[in-house]
């Protein structure tokens, strides 16, 4: 599903790493009873607040040591619940096997569900919630209630990994602990790591000779060799997929002038999207569009059509994250080999190298303060994080962890995991994202003028005056709370 709005909400099973968490962090209409709950992000420094705001105190026990860092009473029963949605529980299953195995008098029970808000709420107005549980999907639980009864997890990314040298903290791929941050309290582990990239056919493009575009101008080249077959460059879904292109068109933006393009409109500043950056980006994208290089119709289907028509050879091309081949697996045709390539830069050298990348970390993790057994929650966590266990997540769902280097080079079989492993090693620290649209509940705003956009309705300045006006409403309006952006 877009991972633009509100994430996990189109389904009560959303797709993997859409969940974000995904995370994570953003704005979404949750029920709690019979009224609506904003849910505050956890994203970029979690929204501020004071103190009494944002939970705290340490998860570890008292007893701890070289050899239990965490302080764990192995003897106490520990209690995870996992959000059953695209990535499924097996992974979360085989962590509490791992538990069993280090603590072998813990009962340890691992449960699942779609429904998380439903099923803890009242867990936790009894005074019984998990030791850990994921918090994603739908029906989520909402941020502003759940984080003063969070503890924090400082102790966690400080602690040694169970099965290789360093810390947690030190083995976590870039930008991970970001969104994990409510104010200076780290609160929420985010598990999934997801990227966003130009997808296409390593089959197609070694039969055809075709090289992968590495500028805009090679991009355009081949979309009039495309077009000369009948065929268009690509597809796009207009109902909840057309923001695909916006993060496209952001992400070449960010190569294109650096991190502090993206970062300025996440603060909301006027004039952000002026930057010259941004100009050259969406008048990049506009070019696309005048060419006639998208096929037509998209704005009266899904991202999943869109989707099936881009691998049943319709188009070349679809950016997206990377969830995607799980979520087109029943449909794409056998020796594809789904492929994840860097977006090409708009002109010349830009601010970051080719191949910088944007990924974000989703799938968030809490261990509640008043658990029964908040040590062994955390530890539980600690399991998860182990290098075993992420490999193992890895294989199940074909999706990377936040763990570096658990991926084999052949992504255990999977085209599109080992691409994006390729992708994450070769752009080290030259990460970004944006949070913006999330953070202020402006999917489908986003979705609306796309679409425009992509049909030919609206040309690339009325987008960018359009994208404006809604960042601009957003921070004139002092009933929004306001979210700090992490340098």
């Amino acid at each position: 599903m877009p991972f633009t709005g509100e994430r996990g909400t189109e389904s009560t099973t959303p797709s993997p790493l859409e969940l974000l968490g995904a995370s994570r962090r953003r704005f979404l209409a949750l029920a709690s009873g019979s009224a609506g709950v904003l849910a505050r992000s956890a994203c970029a420094g979690g929204g501020g607040g004071d103190d009494a705001q944002q939970g705290g105190g340490s998860v570890a026990g008292e007893q701890k040591s070289a050899d239990n860092p965490l302080g764990v009473d192995g003897t106490k029963p520990v209690d995870a619940v996992i959000f059953n949605g695209g990535y499924g529980d097996q992974y979360a299953q085989d962590a509490g096997t791992k538990y069993k195995e280090l603590y072998p008098d813990a009962d340890v029970k691992v449960s699942s569900t779609v429904n998380i808000q439903p099923d803890l709420q009242p867990r936790f107005a009894g005074g019984n919630p998990p030791d850990v549980f994921d918090n994603s999907g739908a029906q989520k639980l909402a941020i502003d209630g759940l984080v003063p009864q969070l503890a924090a997890l400082d102790d966690l990314l400080a602690a040694p990994m169970l099965d290789a040298e360093g810390t947690v903290e030190e083995n976590l791929l870039p930008g991970v602990k970001t969104p994990g941050m409510f104010g200076d309290k780290f609160l929420g582990m985010n598990y999934v790591y997801t990227v966003f990239a130009l997808w296409h056919s390593a089959k197609e493009f070694e039969e055809k000779g075709w090289q992968v575009p590495q500028t805009w101008e090679e991009l355009m080249a081949l979309g009039e060799t495309v077009k000369d077959e009948g065929r268009w460059l690509f597809s796009s879904g207009g109902q909840n997929a057309s923001n695909y292109y916006q993060e496209m068109t952001l992400s070449t933006a960010a190569q294109l002038g650096g991190k502090e393009v993206l970062q300025k409109i996440d603060r909301l500043e006027e004039g952000a999207f002026d930057q010259d950056a941004i100009v050259k980006a969406y008048d990049a994208m506009g070019q696309a569009v005048k060419a006639g290089y998208f096929q037509p119709g998209g704005e009266g289907i899904k991202h999943t059509d869109a989707q099936t028509a881009w691998v049943q050879g319709k188009s070349v091309f679809y950016p997206s994250g990377s969830r995607i081949e799980n979520e087109q697996a029943d449909v794409t045709p056998e020796g594809y080999r789904m492929t994840a390539a860097p977006y090409p830069a708009v002109e010349g050298d830009g601010a970051l190298p080719y191949g910088a990348l944007h990924g974000t970390a989703a799938e968030q993790y809490f261990v509640p303060a008043k658990g029964q057994n908040p040590a062994g929650g955390a530890e539980f966590l600690r399991v998860m994080l182990s290098k075993e266990q992420a490999a193992n997540f890895s294989k199940l769902t074909k999706a990377p962890s936040v763990i570096k280097d658990t991926v084999p080079e052949d992504g255990f079989g999977s085209s599109a995991l080992a691409s994006v492993t390729k992708l994450i090693s070769a752009a080290g620290e030259n990460t970004f994202t944006y949070n913006f649209v999330d953070w202020y509940g402006l999917g489908p705003e986003t979705i609306t003028n796309w679409t425009s956009f992509l049909k030919g309705d609206i040309d690339a300045a009325t987008l960018r005056q359009r994208e404006q006006a809604m960042i601009d409403k957003v921070r004139d309006d002092d009933s929004i709370t306001k979210f700090e952006v992490s340098a």
